[in-house]
């Protein structure tokens, strides 16, 4: 038992708990920062592929709406979309069962 004059053998070994806490929250602090900064950018560059996809696909759009104006484009999509054909054409249809 130790005298009221002496230190006990567990405050011996407080400020390094004290000081190894402290170490080791800062360190999960900044450590789970790091962490939610890799997410985020690899999330933002998940978007920014996605982004430039859209951007393509808007691309393509807008050059097939500049030629969809052109005679010969019309005629393709009405025969392939609306299934229509001149008047003396005919069309054979084969069903597979």
């Amino acid at each position: 038992m130790p005298r009221p004059w002496q230190r006990g053998p567990g405050r011996r070994y407080l400020p390094l708990a004290l000081v190894a806490l402290a170490v080791l929250g800062l360190g999960w602090i900044f450590g789970s920062r790091i962490y939610l900064i890799q997410a985020t950018k690899a999330e933002l560059h998940r978007l920014q592929a996605q982004q430039a996809a859209i951007h393509e696909d808007v691309f393509s759009l807008r050059r097939e709406l500049a030629a969809a104006a052109l005679s010969p484009v019309i005629e393709r999509e009405a025969r392939l979309r609306l299934r229509w054909g001149f008047p003396d054409e005919e069309r054979i249809v084969i069903l597979r069962r």
